[in-house]
């Protein structure tokens, strides 16, 4: 029986986090020249276990190397594995947040480097940096640079000569196996994966961009290599050095959830020399909070459900384990929201900033919401939060909103405020004698009578704006028909845009209310407006995933095939988020999917490339009408265009013949 432990949740995060990492030998090698020589390049293929890891590199050698007790390895760059450092800034280059590792000056105070600017010389080089590998570990402070050894590196780098390697699959781009081509540029493979590919011209004049590190690839082995620049040996990390289990001198990680068990006046004491105690810190005694932050000295900042973040001495607190049922996130064990649930709202401005990412964003309307009480109106498919607080609703990420237990006490209020009081905060009224702040504030309650009301007065606009936005596009967002229904008979305008160019369409896609459309499209409101993304009401509905506006959008004779600022169609996003039922809609409405995107990409590339078979497995997706060959011939204003008439990313296995009436096209 196999005895070996299994990795610890630690360990697997680590080697899954490493792969795609560029490498060049550390101080234990021992391997002669499999490398190509010191300096030179490879990146991590995958690990074999939490000691060993496969490497391939530049020069097309694959070997297992060791990457605990001793260390065969040096990470050179983690920014193609997709690593960054949120709230973070390189005050060089002004890259945000920071890919890869992140050094801090250790004598300038909030002073930042990406590591191109660390090894560029930029900054004091008399002065010492912390290094920090990935967000959470122990921060390591080095000698200065100008008493720093450096080296020069060799590999993949722009005048490298090279040719197909392990793991190409673009078929004969390069003119065929064997044959040449010069890199001009390391780029990105995406936004998420920075320097993971290489655009290389080919000796027969073909040009493309090409996976070197992102998710681990090599799609290209170098026959002359070529100079990558110059770094600080002795200061990059060991690869597998801050592995598992050593995420600081004391073991935690940021996100873990942390308890205070001791006494209050061993704490008090123990507190002495590591940020000290106060009064306010009464709340962090039998509450649970999060690690947020890992400090020089080694001790922990750990943030609060009141928006409050403490810092500790790391012998005081206690890791809580939880231990989520099968198919439950740990995020749902802890929140556990349901409609009508009463919630507080972060009060920390910078951390709701980073949390509204792609949770509908943050607007400055919102503001307001800060430390405020609201009450869950709808959970979506995505389990982002509608929160109705400060009178209007608004969508938050479920880790930017607290949840108050049911006797209404709220962690952290200083005389436990009961439920009568919460519920007054809640829908207590504002009145600023703004006729218009009253008017999109009932609209957003559904208050139909008051909304009547106060169009009858001769000081109201059936458009007026209040905190960006019009009565008509807060009753759309929340649903609310008939009091639409009273704005539309007062002539309220559907075009209106608020600050980030959304209309009403817009509003009620986002908030999955495809009654609302119907009533707007009867209004003769344009389905195919479009917002400063170049977003249509079509492009929200699939990115949230409220499919019944999807198919309402579509029923109503929107065009399914708009392109964003991105160049993504509806059916691009419909990919990204793995929806086949969308996908299935879009393409029964006669999708387009030959149109690619601002990175080259149609529809079945992009599949390929978010490793979604989906689109290629469908019956449907086979048997729809393409514009003939002929027509995308003409279209020459895209990579995909230029390379094998669109195939450029797609893998062999994707690449299928759709056959129409007599004619076969390749896609």
């Amino acid at each position: 029986m196999d005895t070996t432990p299994a990795p610890s949740n630690r360990a697997n995060r680590f080697m899954l986090e490493g792969v795609g990492t560029r490498v060049i030998r550390g101080p234990d090698w021992k391997w002669g020249k499999q490398d190509g020589g010191e300096g030179h390049v490879g990146t991590v293929r995958n690990f074999e276990s939490p000691e060993e890891v496969v490497v391939v590199w530049d020069n097309g050698t694959a070997a297992n190397y060791r990457c605990c007790g001793a260390y065969d390895l040096r990470n050179l760059d983690s920014a193609p594995t997709g690593i960054k450092h949120e709230g973070t800034m390189c005050d060089t280059c002004h890259q945000q947040p920071i890919y890869g590792i992140r050094w801090k000056c250790a004598e300038c105070t909030n002073y930042d480097l990406c590591s191109i600017c660390y090894h560029s010389d930029k900054h004091h080089l008399r002065h010492r940096f912390y290094r920090i590998t990935t967000p959470g570990t122990e921060r390591v402070l080095l000698e200065p640079r100008r008493k720093s050894k450096k080296i020069g590196i060799r590999g993949i780098f722009a005048g490298a000569r090279v040719v197909r390697g392990v793991d190409w699959q673009w078929e004969d781009q390069d003119g065929g196996n064997g044959r040449r081509g010069k890199v001009t540029e390391i780029q990105d493979w995406s936004a998420a994966s920075p320097r993971s590919a290489a655009y290389v011209i080919w000796d027969n004049g073909a040009k493309n961009l090409y996976r070197v590190g992102f998710e681990g690839m090599a799609d290209l082995k170098v026959v002359n290599d070529a100079k990558g620049g110059t770094f600080y040996r002795d200061h990059l990390p060991l690869l597998g050095e801050q592995g598992p289990g050593r995420s600081g001198l004391h073991g935690f990680a940021i996100g873990d959830q942390v308890n205070v068990d001791l006494d209050l006046e061993l704490v008090q004491t123990l507190q002495h020399g590591h940020g000290g105690w106060t009064d306010g810190m009464f709340e962090c005694l039998g509450t649970t909070g999060t690690v947020v932050g890992i400090d020089e000295d080694h001790d922990i900042v750990v943030s609060y459900p009141s928006g409050n973040r403490w810092t500790f001495n790391p012998t005081i607190l206690r890791v809580v384990v939880t231990s989520p049922p099968p198919g439950t996130s740990n995020v749902d064990v802890q929140l556990q929201f349901a409609v009508g649930d009463l919630v507080q709202i972060c009060s920390d401005l910078e951390r709701i900033k980073i949390l509204q990412r792609g949770h509908g964003e943050w607007a400055e309307a919102m503001a307001p919401t800060l430390g405020k009480v609201g009450r869950v109106q709808q959970i979506y498919h995505d389990n982002d939060l509608k929160v109705e607080v400060c009178g209007t609703s608004w969508t938050y990420n479920p880790a930017a909103v607290t949840k108050i237990a049911s006797d209404g006490s709220l962690p952290g209020a200083s005389n436990g405020e009961n439920l009568s009081a919460l519920l007054k905060k809640l829908f207590e009224t504002h009145v600023t004698g703004d006729v218009h702040e009253e008017l999109v504030k009932a609209a957003a309650n559904g208050d139909t009578q008051k909304v009547e009301e106060i169009l009858k007065r001769v000081d109201a606009d059936v458009n007026g704006v209040f905190a960006g936005h019009t009565a008509l596009q807060a009753a759309s967002q929340n649903g609310h028909l008939e009091v639409i229904k009273v704005l539309l008979r007062y002539k309220a305008d559907v075009e209106i845009e608020d600050k980030d160019g959304d209309r009403a369409v817009h509003h009620a896609a986002f908030g999955d209310e495809p009654s609302v459309m119907e009533v707007l499209a009867q209004s003769g409101a344009d389905l195919n407006a479009r917002n400063k993304r170049r977003q249509t009401a079509l492009h929200i509905a699939v990115n949230k995933g409220h499919v019944g506006v999807v198919k309402t959008l579509l029923e109503l004779g929107c065009h399914p095939s708009l392109q964003d600022s991105e160049g993504d169609t509806p059916l691009h996003d419909a990919i990204s988020k793995k929806r086949d039922d969308m996908l299935t809609l879009l393409i029964d409405h006669n999708a387009d999917i030959t149109l690619t995107n601002n990175n080259g990409f149609n529809a079945l590339h992009h599949a390929a490339l978010r490793g979604n078979p989906r689109p290629v497995d469908s019956s449907a997706f086979f048997m729809r009408p393409f514009p003939s060959t002929d027509s995308r011939i003409d279209k020459t204003s895209g990579p995909c265009q230029r390379s094998s008439f669109g195939l450029h990313r797609l893998s062999v296995p994707y690449a299928s013949i759709l056959k129409r009436q007599d004619k076969v096209v390749w896609v």
